[in-house]
């Protein structure tokens, strides 16, 4: 399934009062955040994804994404069954002159969708002992 959004940061959207804009997902997997900041940001509109009490993406602490006229693609793996559906985006202005809107796609991978990630690590690892039985042969 894929969800999109719209998020308009403005300048007074600073790190103190940050834009919260509440996702709701279905249960499943969340497989990929795309962000795409508009010509003129100028890196000055910076933005997370969060979930509970911990932050998806950008998966290192403190980290955000601030970028212009760009995307910012990020590959996840996170269960929404195991934790809760419900993210947060979480954007803020920096010095902005005028209103910027972000446009937040989503991907999650249904429970009834096959995983494609685990069925490629099930290849590797056929072809791994495929390669260790020719290596003991030869």
């Amino acid at each position: 399934m894929h969800y999109s959004y719209q998020v308009e940061v403005s300048p007074s959207n600073d790190v103190y009062h940050p834009v919260e804009f509440s996702i709701k997902l279905a249960t499943g997997i969340l497989r990929r955040c795309q962000i795409f900041f508009p010509k003129g940001c100028s890196s000055l509109v910076r933005c997370q994804l969060w979930s509970d009490a911990s932050q998806i993406a950008p998966q290192n602490p403190d980290g955000y994404y601030a970028l212009d006229g760009n995307v910012a693609d990020a590959s996840l793996y996170h269960d929404l069954d195991a934790v809760s559906n419900q993210l947060w985006f979480v954007a803020w202005a920096f010095h902005c002159s005028y209103n910027h809107t972000l446009q937040v796609h989503l991907d999650v991978q249904g429970r009834d969708e096959p995983d494609t990630h685990n069925l490629m690590l099930a290849l590797m690892d056929t072809e791994n002992r495929l390669i260790d039985l020719i290596r003991q042969v030869f």
